[in-house]
């Protein structure tokens, strides 16, 4: 085993545990990812306009089953030149003029649009998107996703997601809208004209996976792909984490893992000490690795900022009890 074969798997699980890549396989989720899947690649084929929500509380994979999505998507060759995919978040954009300006930068019209004035938010939006059409006058489709979907609510008049919709549903351009959000009561935020322009689908995920799925799931984080340059490093890799799954002493700190927090979040932060460890005088995870990582996790920050320093508290203590008797007034005078 050489160094830079091990440095390239550590690179393609921190990665995955770091939540910079979608994980291989979505598990627990698959009829949410065929509804999804089918929906956005409506747009892309026969130019329907769609709009849906996919609604979960945090860290249940909202984001995760939509890249995933995406990702499986573009692997068509003429998806992937064909599809542009635009992201605001309701945290960034915190109103309409500023998320305009994002679409425009993502969509790359800011030579196009120059100094142009525009009579209203929709003739601008409407142009922005004109301009993507091809030299058979077809647009292009465009993904719209919409992270922190409920704040997007909170817009003065809510121009932004009126307009989108309307376009979805007048079929004026291929666009899908899928909005990302924590909140179950998000329809009663929309205003009435726009609660008309919405399709009202919504995907929701509960996170109730069994216990086993949980356990395949964290396995699968931890399998290097088949792509994997070094097969026989693979190999041998994935059998040990098979092996290592099957330990009592693992098995004991997912079950409490999973009584605990069953998101996803939750269980990638568990791996990502025991992947930052991997080095050539610890080649392979061990089941030790993640009982320090869970007692990391689970430790109290306040009593951990005070680990180690019983010497210098005693001292602190001393200190403060020779300050008090100074500034104590003395009586033995009297």
């Amino acid at each position: 085993m050489s160094k830079k074969t091990l440095l390239e798997a550590q690179r393609i699980l921190r990665d995955r545990v770091c939540r910079q890549v979608s994980p291989p396989d979505i598990i627990g989720f698959q009829d949410e990812h065929s509804r999804l899947h089918d929906l956005i690649k409506r747009t892309v084929t026969l130019g329907e306009g769609n709009s849906v929500l996919v609604i979960g509380q945090r860290a249940s994979g909202k984001t995760m089953l939509l890249r995933s999505v995406v990702n499986k998507l573009t692997q068509a060759k003429d998806v992937k030149t064909n599809l542009i995919q635009v992201y605001l978040n309701g945290i960034v954009q915190t109103d309409d003029r500023i998320a305009l300006k994002e679409i425009t930068r993502q969509l790359q019209l800011e030579n196009t649009v120059g100094d142009r004035v525009f009579g209203s938010f929709a003739e601008n939006l409407q142009f922005l998107l004109d301009a993507l059409k091809s030299g058979g006058h077809t647009s292009k489709p465009v993904l719209f996703i919409l992270d922190e979907f409920d704040l997007f609510a909170h817009h003065k008049n809510q121009t932004l997601l009126y307009n989108l919709f309307d376009i979805a549903q007048s079929a004026q351009t291929p666009i899908c809208v899928v909005g990302l959000t924590c909140r179950l009561d998000v329809i009663e935020l929309l205003e009435k004209r726009v609660k008309s322009r919405f399709s009202h689908r919504h995907i929701h995920l509960f996170n109730s996976l069994p216990f086993s799925e949980y356990c395949d799931i964290f396995k699968m984080y931890l399998t290097l792909p088949t792509t994997f340059g070094d097969k026989k490093f693979a190999k041998t890799w994935n059998t040990n984490i098979g092996d290592l799954c099957q330990q009592s002493a693992v098995k004991d700190m997912l079950k409490r893992q999973y009584d605990l927090n069953k998101d996803f979040r939750a269980l990638q932060a568990l791996m990502v000490l025991p992947v930052c460890r991997l080095s050539e005088t610890h080649p392979a995870i061990t089941a030790s690795d993640f009982i320090d990582s869970a007692h990391h996790l689970t430790m109290d920050s306040k009593a951990s900022i005070l680990h180690g320093k019983r010497v210098l508290l005693r001292k602190l203590g001393e200190i403060c009890c020779i300050l008090y008797r100074l500034s104590t007034p003395s009586n033995h005078g009297l």
